[in-house]
């Protein structure tokens, strides 16, 4: 942090700026902040989800095709949009810039669920435009994959890898 102020100083500015760029950081990190934990935290209504599969669900079968189609466009393993990628199970349950999109054991606290199952205004995923929602059958079986994974929030291996 000296050294910016001696950077400031030399260019002219007053150490001030510094103050005032720490600040605008912050504030922004902040705004971030809240409408992510609102995202996660909102009042959402998860009764418009379907129930969880019954199914035993298996990622790379059951999952990982309709993920591909519906999202990989924009969630690839480059990083995707939000540096979130939905191109591997351990990707997904990385999560993104925003933080954990699964909460394993628990699909209906997943916010992954609030964005492809609509439930939050002008967060729906895929957006209007850039493909299909998920079905009903697709969301059922994306609630049981969740629900399946071990609650201790360890990321099961990637296969492959």
């Amino acid at each position: 942090m000296v050294m910016i102020s001696k950077y400031l100083t030399k260019m002219g500015r007053p150490a001030s700026y510094l103050s005032l760029a720490i600040a605008a950081g912050l504030a922004v990190a902040g705004a971030l902040w809240v409408n992510i934990a609102n995202a996660a935290d909102a009042e959402v209504d998860t009764s418009k989800l379907p129930p969880a599969s019954e199914k035993k669900v298996d990622f790379a079968k059951d999952i990982q095709p309709f993920l591909k189609k519906a999202c990989q466009d924009c969630h690839d393993a480059g990083g995707g949009a939000g540096n979130f990628s939905v191109d591997s199970e351990k990707s997904i349950l990385k999560g993104g810039e925003h933080g954990k999109m699964v909460i394993p054991g628990k699909s209906a606290k997943s916010p992954l669920m609030y964005y492809v199952g609509h439930l939050l205004k002008g967060k729906e995923m895929p957006p209007e435009g850039a493909g299909d929602p998920l079905t009903k059958e697709q969301l059922s079986l994306l609630r049981a994959w969740i629900d399946q994974l071990p609650k201790d929030d360890k990321a099961p291996k990637d296969p492959a890898k």
